[in-house]
């Protein structure tokens, strides 16, 4: 799978309330991911997981935000 394709499956699961598993899929997809545009994106998915995780489950997202954040910064955007 490619990175938009995973971008839209964790969309699904987080929409079937499945954010564990998002997270995890987003996780492995902004480590690989190298487009500012898609880091973009997969920083907005973690924000909105982490506003929605209960107390113990916030860092799976915070990994999520912090991977796309450094490519973010990578990429000068």
């Amino acid at each position: 799978m490619n990175v938009e394709e995973n971008i839209q499956k964790a969309r699904k699961m987080m929409a079937d309330g499945k954010d564990r598993r998002a997270a995890n899929l987003l996780t492995l997809t902004a480590a690989e991911n190298r487009d500012p545009g898609r880091a973009a994106e997969i920083h907005g998915l973690g924000i909105e997981g982490r506003e929605r995780a209960g107390r113990f489950s916030r860092g799976q997202w915070d990994e999520v935000i912090r991977l796309s954040e450094k490519h973010l910064a990578t990429s000068g955007v």
